[in-house]
């Protein structure tokens, strides 16, 4: 049962796109974050080497926590369990707003390229998803890269792959976000593509 764990962990370390390069994030969430991190909405309590994330009702938004460095080609990982929360979300901004996502369901995986979404008028272009079956209070792995014009994901094992030119617009920051109360996020660590 060991063995078979650790090679699950060992293949969602995998390279999905880049090799992982410079670390440019890895907080130990035992402490508050620092300054190149910015909650914008709701609550982001580190807490004994966990995130506990949870979107506050009067925002009407989900909660959104944004690391403040621009990366062009990047690798983002981290472990994630939904208790109570209904979607996680890993992405990416440029100066004019979102550019691409994995949007987490207990049922879904979903890659969707957002630079082109106009809300209430134009829906996100779904890039590709796989069903999930993901049960509460477990934790789950998950992995988000992009370089170019391509982005991939890596959740509890299932891989997808998306490709669109808008994709490659610069970057200015990426983001968590969750919709719901609560969501628990461990082992985050971000690294620059390579």
């Amino acid at each position: 049962m060991v063995l078979a764990q650790t090679t699950a962990f060992a293949d969602d370390a995998k390279p999905l796109l880049v090799q992982p390069g410079k670390v440019v994030a890895q907080p130990d969430l035992k402490q508050p974050l620092g300054a190149e991190w910015k909650a914008v909405k709701g609550t982001w309590e580190p807490k004994d080497g966990e995130l506990v994330c949870a979107e506050v009702p009067a925002d009407k938004h989900s909660a959104v926590l944004w690391h403040l460095v621009g990366l062009q080609s990047a690798v983002i990982e981290c472990e994630f369990q939904f208790d109570g929360g209904r979607v996680f979300i890993i992405g990416c901004d440029s100066a004019k707003g979102h550019v691409g996502r994995v949007t987490i369901t207990p049922k879904l995986a979903r890659i969707t390229e957002d630079a082109s979404a106009v809300k209430g008028k134009t829906p996100p272009k779904t890039l590709a998803e796989a069903a999930l079956d993901l049960k509460p209070g477990q934790w789950y792995p998950a992995r988000l890269e992009w370089t170019g014009d391509k982005m991939a994901a890596r959740v509890a094992g299932k891989e997808i792959r998306g490709e669109n030119e808008k994709l490659s617009v610069p970057k200015t920051r990426w983001w968590f976000a969750v919709g719901g109360a609560k969501v628990r996020v461990k082992n985050i660590k971000a690294c620059e593509g390579k």
